[in-house]
């Protein structure tokens, strides 16, 4: 693992971020159990918040990477962690709504993960196309 503190770093803030995520809202999820509206757009925006949190953090971690890697495979279970035990550590009777949010929390994770690591994959591009600009421009080989 050629650059293991970085990814030490990232796979630190995003746990981090993805518990303060599911402390912060966890009341909301009591509305997913609502019939209607109210339930499909809470669950919703707690898919969206992870998969937001996911796509950003395999993105930036993929952007600077020295070489073509897999870990954003372990940084999304990291991301998937906290809320998941959560949910299953604080279920009274485990119920359909609990494997909802589980299963739209898998599948935001998973989106995040694949277009994260898309637009990593260019960004990481254009930053090294940068770069061969720059020491080319400033004269070095």
């Amino acid at each position: 693992m050629q650059d293991g503190a970085r990814f030490f770093a990232y796979a630190t803030w995003t746990v981090m971020i993805s518990l303060a995520i599911i402390l912060f809202t966890n009341r909301f999820l009591d509305f997913i159990s609502e019939p209607g509206f109210t339930g499909t757009l809470v669950l919703l925006a707690f898919g969206f918040l992870y998969m937001n949190l996911t796509y950003a953090a395999v993105k930036r971690y993929i952007r600077k990477v020295p070489a073509p890697t897999n870990l954003h495979i372990l940084l999304t279970v990291l991301v998937f962690l906290p809320p998941a035990a959560w949910v299953t550590a604080f279920a009274e009777p485990f119920t359909t709504t609990e494997i909802l949010i589980l299963v739209v929390l898998g599948i935001s994770c998973i989106l995040g993960m694949i277009y994260g690591n898309r637009a990593g994959i260019k960004a990481r591009y254009e930053y090294i196309q940068e770069l061969k600009e720059h020491q080319a421009k400033n004269g070095h080989s």
